[in-house]
């Protein structure tokens, strides 16, 4: 029996391929633990969570010594009696703190006040604006629970460019469904009402925070500053980490563009990830490849009738060819 080896035709590249790879790299870069952007990200998402409690606590105090217990729940009793006339308490996530420097003026020559919003719903503030809102700190604390549920808390960074399309607003709807941040009573249902339930305290007052603020020391307003400089670098670094991956993803993308073929582009990953000390998310063309509903590689159509040939030609000697073409031509004859 002649053994003959037999040459594998190379598999071309084309988008679908393109795409895996590209999917490929983008998970192990951001699972790359040596990655000192994703372990600052990771270590502040520990920080609030361990601190954010701690600054309410702080809030509450400060809540409280203006609008003493005792002062709220007389009011609340009054309101059972009297109804709505006595209805001036209610419970409150956002404050607005204010503190007198008696060591600097303002241009009247007046004392300062200075005086800051402090929001401790998801979607609060993160500058002290009362009427700045966005949802970059509820997307980098819920990250993990909303990629576990197939939804893109890195849209806003990804987008952040491009920020009138279809397809940021698609992502953000669903982000905005899940999480509960919509203005609908019936969105309100999710992780930002759990959230939020956890940071209230009884006020006094109908208005707006802005008309009510609340007197506090200047060491308070300083540690209160520190949560929105905590908040605030959370967004920063989520946003530092997923950028540094998007930029990397694309590089990876632009070279596959100019590759024909698909070993080619497997090689570029893994030379990536070997560059990178990401051993273990070294690729095959078989990760690659389509497979079948029975876990059967697809190839080229004419890759396999080409294998496929060479291997029965392979099996036949000469005296054997010989004898199937006078078989044939003997048939033929009849």
């Amino acid at each position: 029996m002649i053994c003959r080896k037999v040459k594998m035709a190379r598999i071309k590249m084309n988008n679908e391929y393109r795409t895996k790879i590209c999917n490929i790299a983008r998970n192990s870069f951001e699972n790359n633990t040596f990655n000192s952007k994703r372990e600052n990200y990771f270590q502040q998402l520990e920080k609030v969570k361990s601190e954010y409690p701690k600054h309410f606590d702080l809030a509450k105090t400060i809540v409280q010594r203006a609008y003493p217990k005792e002062h709220c729940d007389t009011l609340q009793y009054f309101k059972t009696l009297y109804g709505s006339p006595c209805d001036v308490v209610a419970k409150d996530s956002c404050y607005y703190f204010a503190y007198t420097d008696e060591d600097a003026v303002d241009e009247n020559g007046k004392p300062k006040v200075n005086q800051k919003h402090f929001d401790f719903k998801l979607n609060g503030s993160l500058n002290g604006s009362e009427y700045n809102h966005d949802n970059d700190f509820a997307y980098a604390y819920y990250r993990q629970e909303l990629k576990d549920n197939d939804l893109n808390a890195d849209i806003n960074i990804e987008q952040e460019n491009n920020q009138q399309n279809p397809h940021l607003q698609k992502h953000t709807d669903a982000n905005t469904k899940f999480l509960g941040l919509g203005n609908r009573s019936e969105d309100n249902t999710n992780l930002a009402r759990d959230f939020n339930d956890q940071f209230t305290c009884d006020v006094i007052g109908t208005s707006y925070c802005r008309s009510r603020a609340i007197p506090c020391t200047k060491d308070e307003f300083s540690q209160m500053e520190t949560f929105l400089i905590m908040k605030s670098k959370l967004v920063q670094t989520h946003q530092e980490w997923i950028r540094g991956i998007f930029e990397d993803t694309k590089d990876i993308k632009s070279a596959l563009k100019s590759y024909r073929y698909l070993d080619e582009g497997i090689e570029l990953a893994n030379s990536t990830f070997k560059a990178l000390s990401l051993n273990n998310s070294l690729i095959e063309e078989s990760q690659i490849i389509r497979t079948n509903s029975t876990g059967l590689v697809m190839y080229n159509p004419q890759n396999v009738a080409d294998r496929i040939a060479q291997r029965n030609e392979a099996k036949l000697t000469r005296e054997e060819k010989i004898a199937l073409y006078r078989e044939q031509q003997q048939s033929n004859i009849n």
